[in-house]
């Protein structure tokens, strides 16, 4: 039995997404680590509540685009 079957199929829009948005973190990352000075641990802190707020509202909120 082939298990790679069982994969879903990983397209090229995958990786256009998945390099935007890790260029995206790491650029927000340094904007606030680096440039404005205010820590990494900060500015951690300040992107995983952006994201979870974001994953929250949308998980909650089903037919919203935000």
């Amino acid at each position: 039995m082939n298990n790679l079957n069982k994969l879903p199929a990983i397209t090229l829009s995958f990786w256009i997404m998945k390099i935007c948005a890790t260029t995206l973190g790491e650029t927000a990352g340094d904007l606030l680590s680096m440039t404005l000075n205010i820590g990494y641990a900060v500015s951690s802190m300040l992107l995983l509540s952006f994201f979870l707020s974001r994953f929250l509202s949308n998980f909650l909120l089903k037919n919203t685009i935000l």
